[in-house]
Parts: C-alpha cells; structure tokens; sequence
C-alpha cells in the first residue's frame, strides 16, 4: 500500500508527506516543483480530501439523526410519563442533544478542512495527461488556494428580486485559486489559470403547506485561462484558432509578453447545486484542449529540446 493510500484518521496526518501536511493546514500549496513530485503531493491532498468528504457527510448525517431523535424523544418521553406517571422517558433528550452537539462540533472542524475539488478532478489529471510534454529538467511553479469561498473572498452580500420567493439574499465569492506555469519541452511555458465565482443564494420561500423553509442554493461559475509564452517570437494563425474556438463559451486573446507575441484561450463552464457548494469542475481533457489548440496555431513553434 502506498503512502497516500493509507487509510486516513483525524489523527494520522503523519501518515502524509510534510508538503502535504502543510498544504492540508494551509489549504494552500505554492512554489516550484519537479513534475512527479508535484503529482505525488496532490495525490494526498485528493485522499485526504476525499475521505474528509465522507466523514463531512456521515457527521452531518449523524446531527441531524440525533437533533431529530431528541425531538421525538419529546413525545415518547411523554407517552412514557403518561403511561406510567414517570419522567425517566424524558432523560434521554439531553443525551441525544450532548450526541447532537458534539456531532455538530465535529462536522464544523472537518467542514474547515475541506479543499475545494478542482485540483484533483481537474488539475491533476491535466498534468499527467500533460506530463510528456513537460521538460523534466524544469520545475513547475504552482500557486493554488484550495480553501474554497471562505470568508476573506466575499466580495458582495445582498438581498436581490425574490421573484417567486419571499426573499433572496446573494453573496459573491471571488477565487482566483490556481495559476500552474508549465514549462515545455520546446522551451515553450504554458500557464493555465483558475478562476471561480461562487454565487451563493440564501432562500426563504413558502412550503406546501403553508410553513416557511429555507435554503441555500449555490451557482459555481468557472473560467479556464491558458497562454502560450514561445521563448522568442514566432507567427501565430489567429484566424485559425478564432475558428475553432467555441464562441459561445470560449475567447482568443494575442498578449504581449516581453515583446513577444503570446496566444490565450479561455473557457467558461457553469455548475449548480443545492445546499453544498457544487463538487463538479472543468473536465480536464478540454483543459488540456485549450493547450493543444493553441499550440497547433504556432505557424513555425520552436523545435523540441532533444
């Protein structure tokens, strides 16, 4: 059994490297690395991510058992007291609440932990898809953020039209999470950029039967840059690349870097959910589509490294 896929417990975060160890306290990883090493690190990350995903759920599916077992303890409680003039029966609520609460405490702290998805259902199968292409002499420099919306990225929280319901409240998150330079075997550097805007909406509408219910919807919106950074310059097809792009969810964008001229691609992908923040992220076959597109526009790229 490899080292990152060790069973993992609260306790056992030795089980893991030290990068990723920081990078699990820091929900962050940042800095230069060799491509297989890179790979390893966030193949952690991914199993600590994932097993703090189920554990996440069975706490919250223990806290609401055991918030709504005390509530209908409250009712035997007293079919027991009726019963037999006794109120033994209403002893296990404060139980089942202590249970509640301390479920409660427990999903709060694995909820902290949780690393946003991208990186492991996106990212890190671009890079193995792209590994060939990698010049292994380089380092990749890698700066992500995997907390997810978290407070300090709010940028906006407001009531907004109800329209069919009594109220809505929208709060924005900005997350520019990862930017990954890719350094190519023909000494060409690939940047691919993350960015997501998490829209969160806060609902209160009418139930069926007249009660009042609440909840929280959440609208991920994703936006994939890549840009092609030839060592010195070289012609770009731009017509071409403009017809191959998707215009209703794609742009083309030339940039000059250091007076060379420099090719982009960006794609934008929308996800829903409701009550949890969407787990879906950009595939990353077109991820790496963009790549591929951009450089086949190179009318004379630059030779392969031998």
């Amino acid at each position: 059994m490899t080292e990152a896929a060790k069973p993992y417990h609260k306790t056992s975060l030795e089980q893991f490297s030290a990068e990723a160890q920081a990078a699990i306290r820091d929900r962050a990883l940042t800095g230069n690395w060799e491509l297989k090493r890179l790979v390893k690190v966030l193949g952690e990350l991914a199993h600590f991510d994932e097993v703090n995903e189920k554990a996440t759920k069975k706490a919250l599916g223990w806290t609401i058992g055991l918030f709504v077992g005390a509530f209908l303890g409250i009712f035997a409680g007293a079919f027991i007291a009726a019963g037999t003039d006794s109120s033994l029966g209403f002893l296990i609520i404060p139980v089942l609440l202590v249970l509640a609460i301390m479920r409660l405490l427990k999903y709060k702290k694995l909820k902290k932990q949780d690393l946003i998805n991208d990186f492991r259902t996106c990212l890190r199968p671009a890079l193995k898809d792209l590994a060939n292409d990698l010049d292994p002499e380089q380092k990749i420099k890698v700066n992500m953020d995997l907390s997810g919306p978290v407070e300090k990225k709010r940028i906006s929280k407001g009531e907004i039209p109800p329209g069919r319901y009594i109220k809505v409240t929208e709060s924005i998150y900005e997350d520019p999470w990862c930017e990954v330079r890719l350094p190519l075997v023909d000494g060409t550097t690939a940047v691919i950029q993350f960015d997501v805007v998490w829209h969160e909406l806060e609902v209160k509408k009418h139930g069926r039967r007249g009660k009042t219910k609440f909840k929280t919807k959440w609208r991920k919106e994703c936006t994939a840059r890549a840009t092609l950074l030839p060592p010195a310059s070289i012609t770009w097809n731009e017509s071409s690349l403009r017809d191959r792009a998707d215009a209703r969810l794609e742009k083309v964008k030339m940039v000059e870097k250091d007076g060379i001229t420099c090719a982009r691609m960006e794609r934008y992908w929308a996800f829903k959910n409701t009550g949890d923040v969407p787990s879906d992220a950009p595939p990353a076959r077109e991820v790496v589509g963009l790549l591929l597109r951009l450089h086949s526009a190179m009318v004379a790229p630059p030779e392969v490294r031998s």
